[in-house]
């Protein structure tokens, strides 16, 4: 075969070991994810994968089998005999900000979490809220008793719906700033 096919060096390098004969998308972006940082997140490097995959079973070199995430990919007798052209994935944003964008993705990731912990928080603390009314509305030395608690309580819940106001202004102002990137 005198055409020489282009691919990307990593997925090449993963597909040509030859104890790789039957394989998913996701086995071979785990495989290039670990030896490379430049394809991004993991969803991002699972469709430049899949891709690259499906152009191989386009042009013969790869038979799959299943559908989905059940697929499994097999290399034919063609890939063997075909020479390929490695290429290097093509960078569209400067190194600053891929890092600046891989950051603010960690940061979001961390704030994301600490928001849903925020609102859990919220949400048991207004569920006491409410106990307490309940209890405090049964007698009035009860009510006396438990005011100190419940008000110790409505205090708490006001900083937690501060605190996740702040959290989601953050967020917001993340995601706004990574689609502009975009």
């Amino acid at each position: 075969m005198n055409k020489k096919h282009r691919i990307n060096r990593e997925i090449y390098q993963t597909l040509s070991q030859s104890s790789l004969n039957h394989f998913s998308v996701i086995e071979v972006r785990n495989s290039i994810q670990a030896n490379s940082s430049r394809f991004g997140n993991s969803n991002n490097a699972r469709l430049y994968v899949s891709r690259q995959l499906h152009l191989l079973e386009k042009l013969g070199l790869m038979s799959s089998k299943g559908s989905g995430r059940s697929k499994v990919f097999s290399k034919t007798a063609l890939f063997h005999e075909t020479k390929f052209e490695l290429v290097e994935k093509r960078s569209t944003t400067s190194k600053a900000t891929q890092r600046m964008t891989i950051d603010q993705s960690a940061v979001g990731t961390t704030l994301e979490k600490e928001k849903h912990d925020i609102e859990a928080e919220l949400t048991v603390t207004l569920a006491e809220i409410d106990e307490y009314k309940k209890l405090m509305n049964r007698s009035e030395e009860l009510s006396r008793l438990l005011k100190p608690s419940y008000l110790r309580t409505t205090r708490k819940s006001a900083l937690l719906l501060a605190k996740l106001n702040v959290w989601s202004d953050v967020l917001r102002v993340i995601q706004e700033n990574k689609d502009a990137t975009c």
